[in-house]
């Protein structure tokens, strides 16, 4: 008899063990270790991004649908459909069991959490990447996206400038970041609000220059090159992401090689320039991206103008000069 109690014994400790061993896996606690003074409204901010992140894990692990984990701690609608959409996309678990990390401030009073490890688990663009966290000044979730790769971050956000300009620079991160996240989760809803209804979109192939002229809308000489190119309207352009959202199940978009620049003259526009790898479930391709964006209205910047174009001459493959990428001192504004 005490051998089968001894048994039982061990049994219900392993399995102790394993179920606190499981939670321990699920459970992701944020600790915030500076950029805020207040410890209730610190507290706050942990414990929702620590929820949010668990319930992540708890979705993945206990094989259930995300809504149903996040139940217990609903988000705000927008927010909610934010996540949903990221998440078909691509569902995400947090690796770590802590998370720790300093707040950056935000120029609307909220609060912004960075270097949030997450896991991309659908099998076409498996990987790790960094989430970010914004908050607003009451500590609630309010976005949520994928960020740039640390040395983009530190190209945009460079030491000793101004402290005008490093806030602007914070701006056009996260617009950056909040742009790239939206064709990740398709969103086009978010692409129509931040494209100007009177913006410029160009996309373009540059070529050996030739004796002959194309027929395509526009061509632009530079040197012994020329770029020809396809001219769209934000009507025109929206109706063709909504086809290319429609037939693909994924969309992964990279950016990398990231430059800004301020107007000369409109301290309010910048130009952004990147090199963009655009990964889908039927089209993969590589190329150079600009926008001009203007932050008149900062809480709601907009897209001026944007240019893409492949980072090789499409006729003979060898790579294109930086010098014949799209730039802000192409366009007269």
């Amino acid at each position: 008899m005490n051998k089968l109690l001894r048994l039982l014994a061990t049994v219900v400790m392993l399995l102790l063990l394993h179920t606190q061993q499981a939670f321990a896996q699920i459970e992701v606690k944020v600790n915030i270790t500076s950029g805020i003074d207040d410890p209730v409204l610190k507290s706050t901010i942990e414990e929702n991004a620590s929820n949010l992140l668990t319930c992540f894990n708890g979705a993945i692990m206990e094989g259930k649908k995300l809504k149903d984990k996040l139940k217990l701690h609903p988000l705000p609608k927008e927010l909610d459909h934010l996540v949903h959409s990221m998440w078909q996309s691509s569902a995400m678990m947090c690796p770590v069991s802590e998370v720790n990390g300093k707040l950056l401030h935000l120029p609307n009073g909220g609060y912004q959490l960075r270097d949030i490890p997450i896991s991309m688990l659908a099998s076409e663009e498996e990987g790790d990447k960094d989430l970010v966290f914004n908050f607003d000044p009451q500590g609630n979730l309010s976005n949520i996206y994928v960020a740039l790769e640390l040395h983009n971050y530190r190209n945009v956000i460079i030491d000793g400038v101004v402290v005008e300009d490093f806030m602007r620079r914070q701006i056009i991160l996260d617009f950056v970041e909040n742009f790239r996240t939206a064709y990740n989760r398709k969103d086009l809803n978010y692409l129509k609000q931040v494209f100007s209804n009177d913006a410029l979109i160009i996309t373009g192939k540059v070529l050996k220059q030739k004796k002959t002229e194309g027929n395509d809308i526009m061509s632009r000489s530079l040197g012994a090159t020329k770029v020809l190119q396809t001219v769209m309207s934000k009507e025109q352009y929206m109706k063709h992401l909504q086809k290319v959202f429609g037939r693909n199940s994924y969309i992964d978009v990279h950016f990398s090689e990231m430059s800004v620049k301020r107007h000369p003259v409109r301290d309010r526009i910048y130009g952004v320039t990147m090199k963009q790898e655009w990964n889908s479930s039927t089209y993969s391709d590589v190329g150079y991206l600009f926008l001009m964006i203007n932050f008149e209205d900062e809480l709601q910047p907009t897209i001026e103008v944007r240019t893409w174009q492949p980072d090789k001459y499409s006729d003979t493959g060898e790579t294109i000069k930086r010098d014949e990428i799209y730039k802000l001192e192409d366009f007269n504004i």
